[in-house]
């Protein structure tokens, strides 16, 4: 129980009341004490002190049973209020969400490179025409959701309606496309090498999907190299139309650089590809069928001659402007593929397209504008 004591102060401590005593001194400004002895109603009594001896400054309980009142002239010094600091334990438990959160892993990105598992689910499911090499290739990085087709089976009604890609020789073409239902012609991607820009307006395919694959799949089942060089590091792989988007999307998901381009940026792509084939293929199959590696080595200078006599026919005849650096750039190509034989083949796509300009030019009474490239044909004996 808490015993309650009322003090009045006055000039100084005179008397002692009913069972109450008094010590101590009044002192002038020194300070004195108070002993209240309780009785047993624990009552309080009313005590006058000096005017100067106003302040409380403690009290303490003595063994009688009495309490021991402090008193000062000076106020008690006020002991600052310290904020209390939470416990560790409680710090470390306030901070514990945003320590997780800021723990958190980040996702990680997923691996590029050659296989059907990397992003299959971002992949156009597609009809791929053409079981070789390229073909599987293209078939692997779509996750076994794409329809694979050999030349010759039957187009399946219930075929995915996404791109049908093309991966068969230009030989047989006619007899691809009119094993697929017209009403899917639109959904059709080329990727052959050569001109087929006639034979598709030929057929009213002239603003189908096209593609140069500058990539090469040295064997069935193996994984595809990309034809990156030092001139062109960042890829040569070129797609134009209705499914470009999404067939680059297929290649970027193997790793494979594809340049989604205008038509107008294709076909000088494409005319680029053409002179490249065209020029390689009859350098070294005029001597021995070399590899294209012993192209560049041993035969530079006449490739360079090819390369720019092509390249002026195709520039006089069509408009095209071809960046600067054409042959270094077509020679660095040669030297990423090196190990490639060379061999005039699929004429009327290729060296045929450059032969028939010189026919008409000679038709006319104009100059060959290719006499270098026509001399090596006509000693090739493929001109029959």
């Amino acid at each position: 129980m808490t015993l309650a004591l009322k003090v009045q102060v006055h000039k100084a401590i005179q008397r002692s009341v009913g069972g109450v005593g008094v010590g101590g001194g009044a002192g002038q400004g020194q300070g004195g004490r108070l002993v209240v002895r309780g009785s047993g109603t624990r009552r309080a009594h009313c005590v006058k002190a000096s005017a100067a001896l106003k302040y409380c400054v403690g009290k303490e309980s003595l063994q009688d049973g009495s309490t021991l009142f402090k008193f000062s002239d000076e106020p008690p010094k006020e002991e600052p209020v310290v904020k209390e600091e939470p416990a560790p334990a409680a710090a470390a438990a306030a901070a514990a969400p945003a320590a997780v959160e800021e723990a958190k892993p980040k996702e990680m990105s997923k691996p590029k490179g050659f296989g059907g598992n990397k992003a299959a689910s971002a992949i156009q499911p597609a009809v791929i025409i053409g079981a070789g090499r390229v073909g599987q290739a293209l078939a692997t990085m779509g996750g076994g959701k794409d329809v694979v087709l050999k030349r010759g089976d039957p187009f399946p009604a219930d075929a995915p309606a996404g791109p049908i890609i093309v991966c068969t020789r230009n030989d047989v073409l006619d007899q691809v496309i009119f094993s697929i239902p017209p009403g899917r012609w639109a959904d059709l991607v080329f990727l052959q090498n050569g001109v087929l820009q006639p034979w598709l307006e030929k057929q009213g395919l002239q603003n189908s999907t096209q593609m140069l694959a500058y990539f090469a799949v040295a064997k069935l089942g193996e994984d595809p190299t990309d034809g990156k060089t030092d001139l062109n590091p960042e890829g040569l792989t070129s797609i134009t139309g209705k499914w470009a988007e999404s067939v680059a999307a297929r290649l970027h998901s193997a790793g494979l650089s594809c340049h989604v381009l205008s038509k107008e940026e294709y076909d000088v792509r494409m005319y680029e590809k053409l002179i490249w084939i065209c020029s390689f293929m009859v350098v070294g199959a005029s001597h021995g069928g070399c590899t294209v590696g012993e192209v560049c080595s041993s035969h530079r200078g006449q490739l360079a001659d090819i390369i720019d006599e092509l390249a002026g026919v195709v520039s006089s005849n069509y408009g095209v402007t071809f960046p600067p650096r054409l042959v270094d750039r077509l020679y660095a190509y040669g030297q990423s593929v090196a190990h490639f034989p060379t061999a005039v083949k699929e004429f009327q796509w290729r060296n045929g397209f450059f032969y028939d300009l010189s026919e008409k030019a000679q038709a006319s009474g104009q100059e060959d504008p290719a006499p270098r490239h026509t001399k090596l044909l006509t000693a090739l004996n493929v001109l029959a």
